[in-house]
């Protein structure tokens, strides 16, 4: 396994459980994708809600600095800088699909 997936594997374990605690009105709240930069300097986390996606990701931005620590006493060559960005391909596809109707 490479490195960039064990580091991938290794930052969805970790905020995975978070996720279970967005507040209720984002809905259900997932990662849909994981990027790692090619020096290991970041890790982007692409989340998804699927209600009030902006709530959710103040919700992980003022989780991150926890986050970070925890991510650092894992056991990694280089601990990456996280970075949470919203998924909006989802929503994008409903628009799409609303104009072809």
């Amino acid at each position: 396994m490479k490195r960039t997936d064990r580091l991938k594997s290794s930052v969805r374990r970790l905020i995975a459980p978070v996720l279970r605690e967005c507040p209720r009105e984002c809905g259900i709240v997932s990662i849909t994708e994981i990027e790692v930069s090619p020096d290991l300097s970041y890790a982007t986390v692409l989340v998804s809600a699927l209600h009030k996606s902006g709530i959710a990701m103040e919700f992980l931005g003022k989780r991150r600095s926890a986050l970070q620590r925890r991510m650092g006493k894992l056991q990694t060559h280089k601990t990456p800088l996280l970075r949470f960005r919203a998924d909006l391909s989802s929503e994008q596809e409903s628009r799409i699909d609303e104009l072809l109707r």
